[in-house]
């Protein structure tokens, strides 16, 4: 413990990512997750402060980076069961449910982004779509949850008031879920998606869905880059490259 301490204090004093990096890769991997862990915790708690959003107590902090850590030695420390890779299958919803996929495409370099999603109803037909481009992106996160946002707007106003969103981004689901403020920069728009289908769906689920039974979504959104920021396409229509993966998919039903 001493000695981990005097390597605490050591990476507090290096001026250089990279010599900080190698510091902690010299570690146990028990130690260098801590340690990872607790810098990307500050970081957070950080970037709160900065928004003026309540942090965390040092205690609460220290607790939850003990947990979190733990769990993740549990995990690597846990044996990998060696299965096939199967083909994730898309859906119908039951009946009286639409079904809304959303995907989103970013790059880094530009911090620009598109966004894509389908809904869905109860015999697999799309009866709606909608495509945008997003310029000032501060994530791939931001751009995901600002598809999902503009797939409920929509699906809310065709009047079924039981909705299933479908994602195969995990962080989404898990902000869904998640009982407590979240003190990410994009806290608020999850706010707001947590709010807007609170108040305007009788029944409302968000599922995790696997890259490949999103696939029609995630082609929906890289078209999104052709459109201009603030002028979304919204149709019942949608591109035939487009029409030939909901094919596919209701072919697997």
């Amino acid at each position: 413990m001493l000695a981990l301490e005097g390597t605490r204090r050591s990476l507090a004093l290096q001026m250089s990512a990279i010599d900080a990096v190698s510091i902690i890769l010299a570690e146990r991997e028990e130690d260098a997750v801590l340690m990872v862990i607790t810098l990307w915790s500050i970081w957070t708690k950080r970037n709160a402060v900065r928004d003026e959003v309540r942090g965390r107590r040092a205690e609460e902090l220290a607790r939850s980076i003990r947990i979190y850590a733990n769990e993740i030695s549990q995990t690597l420390r846990s044996p990998r069961s060696m299965r096939p890779i199967q083909r994730v299958r898309w859906q119908k919803p039951p009946e009286g449910f639409l079904k809304l996929k959303c995907d989103l495409s970013f790059i880094q370099e530009s911090k620009t982004g598109s966004w894509g999603f389908l809904i869905h109803d109860h015999d697999g037909d799309v009866v709606m779509s909608g495509q945008g481009r997003i310029n000032n992106v501060l994530s791939a996160f931001h751009a995901e949850l600002i598809a999902c946002l503009q797939g409920v707007q929509v699906a809310s106003s065709l009047g079924i008031g039981k909705l299933i969103l479908e994602t195969d981004a995990l962080n989404i689901q898990l902000a869904m879920q998640s009982q407590s403020f979240d003190v990410r920069p994009e806290g608020g728009l999850i706010e707001e998606l947590k709010s807007f289908s609170r108040i305007n769906f009788n029944e409302f689920v968000c599922n995790f869905l696997g890259r490949t039974g999103n696939r029609a979504a995630h082609v929906l959104a890289s078209l999104g880059y052709g459109c201009i920021e603030g002028q979304a396409l919204i149709t019942s229509a949608i591109p035939d490259d487009v029409f030939v993966i909901v094919s596919d998919d209701l072919s697997g039903e």
